[in-house]
């Protein structure tokens, strides 16, 4: 076995617990396939070079979400539109999960990431409906759960938290757009967390 390969699984290894981890703490099902992907999802991008591209002329550059749905859109084959509508999908799950803290308050926030990667999803199922269920079932569990799962992702990479004001606005921030129960936890401790917030996300 290569370096590769042994790092490889190392890596799988490493995050397959932490995503189990999460899942636990956050009370949250999920089906095998989506833990093999969320598992896949973690150790592909862990490489920076997969979060780029290489254009025609050997120029790597980050292809932004909407210019990955302008090439699904207007792509010449069914498969072509599958490969960049899942880009387009993985990136966003990535991004959303992985840099949640830094998407806070911005003009392109989270919920953009949310919106754009479930529906890409969403659209990977409906592609795959009739020859390949087990992947169709798959995609449409990786839309539904979106913002769940960007809590999970979120959550294996996080750092130790220093409780600043601005810290305590993005867990609730966190909150309010993923239903995390980590961030409902320290709001309450810090009694952050409105009742009437908190009878709204019960409902939702």
């Amino acid at each position: 076995m290569d370096n590769d390969a042994a790092k490889k699984i190392v890596l799988e290894e490493f995050f397959r617990e932490k995503i189990r981890t999460a899942l636990t703490q956050q009370k949250i099902n999920i089906s095998e396939d989506v833990e093999f992907y969320l598992v896949h999802i973690l150790t592909h991008f862990s490489r920076s070079d997969n979060l780029f591209n290489k254009g025609e002329d050997g120029h790597v550059e980050y292809r932004a979400l909407a210019l990955k749905f302008y090439d699904s859109v207007f792509a010449p084959t069914q498969g072509e539109r599958f490969k960049h509508l899942k880009s387009l999908a993985d990136t966003a799950l990535y991004h959303a999960g992985v840099f949640y803290e830094g998407l806070y308050n911005k003009v392109v926030d989270v919920g953009y990431y949310i919106n754009m990667g479930g529906g890409a999803y969403q659209s990977l199922a409906n592609l795959s409906t009739g020859s390949h269920k087990s992947m169709a079932n798959m995609f449409y569990e990786l839309s539904v759960k979106f913002s769940v799962l960007v809590e999970i992702l979120n959550m294996c990479c996080e750092k130790a938290e220093v409780r600043t004001d601005r810290d305590l606005l993005k867990l609730l921030d966190r909150y309010i757009k993923t239903g995390s129960l980590k961030a409902k936890e320290i709001l309450e401790e810090e009694g952050l967390l409105p009742g009437s917030l908190l009878a709204a996300q019960t409902v939702q």
